[in-house]
């Protein structure tokens, strides 16, 4: 935080307090936090040129350093004034375009998916600045879920869509759509599970150019913008484009790591995570989940629409982290609240569960004792969709040079 945007919440910490209420809501205190104030356009320079440093050669570097200082010194000036300008009114001074569409859908499904519920419900608790009262803005939490970054030649955008029924799923190569709502109501655990196997059961093989498709999220944007609209802008490439698009999140599945090194093991997961084979990652949505075949999981979250802890949220509440949290720091049964009463260890894990829906799988549901989830499957699920394409040779190709550059 900047100097001038602590002293502003700061200086709010009285309004926040009259406002506050023993339950607030997730958005509750969204109209009395302060705007980021502009940043001074040498501050921008000087970071900018300290980000694109590690991807420029000595050369190039200096032709950037040229080129940024001829900014700040005409153009740039004159566009700071205007920024400032639109501060002053806008919610969202910076220049990155988003735009809501509205899927007339009202599935959810899983555990992210249920998470999403409670973010659309504003049932989350507002996060605070560590050992204050200072929230923090929630705007972020908004988009977490149906949103894609789509490339353009000039510059991308934000998609996001106010719900989905389904969420990709990448495996083997190949793609498929997984609804996850069914005649009005939402999947039960037992039967995602259920149409997660028969997608691992797909004996199919992926077809041409699909399998190394999503290398082109990877690589340059401007010829992945003129690809797109040369080649998924109509037909089958379209649909199937959009169904990935416009799902809740995209999901992988691996094989998992083998071994007894542990730190190797984890070096090989922080790989796999971050960039894993470049192909077998979409990284224009949102966020990614990648699924191991040992049980592990982790995400990979595209970085444009939202900072770090807003994913972290999500994470925590799916891992029931919260909860590990308040066992760390000793609220265990005896402790008290300041200024409250005497609470048990199992008054503290309730009100988490309450906080954080997603921990609360193994206390609800549970497990049978081969480790596969409780409950019955409809049996007239339909299958998960493979999705089709019809990919030239010359898009197969490109994706491919994407993964060996």
């Amino acid at each position: 935080m900047t100097p001038r945007f602590l002293t502003a919440l700061l200086e709010a910490k009285p309004l926040v307090r009259l406002l506050s209420s023993r339950k607030p809501l997730l958005y509750s205190y969204q109209s009395s936090l302060p705007h980021l104030p502009v940043p001074a356009i040498q501050d921008t320079v000087s970071r900018y040129l300290e980000s694109v440093r590690p991807l420029l050669t000595d050369l190039e570097f200096k032709r950037m350093t040229d080129l940024a200082n001829e900014f700040e010194s005409n153009l740039g000036n004159r566009l700071q004034r205007y920024l400032k300008l639109k501060a002053l009114w806008a919610t969202n001074y910076v220049g990155f375009s988003v735009r809501d569409t509205n899927l007339s859908a009202g599935g959810q499904g899983g555990e992210h998916d249920l998470y999403r519920r409670k973010v659309n419900q504003q049932e989350l608790k507002p996060s605070r600045v560590p050992g204050t009262v200072i929230p923090l803005c929630a705007a972020q939490c908004e988009r977490m879920l149906n949103t894609t970054r789509t490339p353009g030649v000039e510059t991308d955008v934000l998609h996001h869509w106010l719900d989905s029924e389904f969420v990709a799923v990448y495996h083997r190569g190949r793609y498929f759509c997984l609804w996850v709502y069914r005649a009005g109501r939402l999947l039960s655990p037992r039967e995602i599970e259920y149409q997660i196997q028969r997608i691992l059961d797909d004996p199919s093989p992926p077809l041409p150019g699909e399998e190394k498709l999503g290398a082109l999220t990877a690589g340059d944007r401007i010829p992945w913008a003129q690809i797109r609209k040369r080649y998924f802008s109509s037909g089958v490439n379209k649909r199937s484009l959009d169904t990935i698009e416009r799902a809740a999140f995209f999901d992988d599945e691996e094989q998992g790591m083998r071994g007894d090194d542990p730190e190797g093991n984890l070096d090989s997961y922080a790989k796999s995570l971050l960039h894993g084979k470049c192909y077998d990652r979409w990284f224009d949505k949102s966020f990614s989940v990648v699924i191991y075949k040992n049980g592990k999981s982790g995400l990979n979250a595209e970085h444009s629409w939202a900072d770090a802890p807003t994913v972290a949220h999500l994470w925590e509440g799916r891992d029931g982290g919260f909860i590990r949290y308040r066992m760390l720091n000793m609220e265990l049964p005896g402790r008290r609240r300041r200024g409250g009463p005497q609470r048990s260890f199992m008054d503290v894990v309730k009100e988490d569960i309450q906080t954080y829906t997603l921990a609360t799988d193994a206390f609800q549901l549970g497990y049978t004792e081969d480790g596969h989830c409780k409950g019955e499957v409809e049996p007239s699920l339909p299958q998960p969709q493979r999705l089709v394409w019809n990919i030239p040779a010359e898009v197969g190709m490109l994706g491919k040079m994407c993964v060996s550059d």
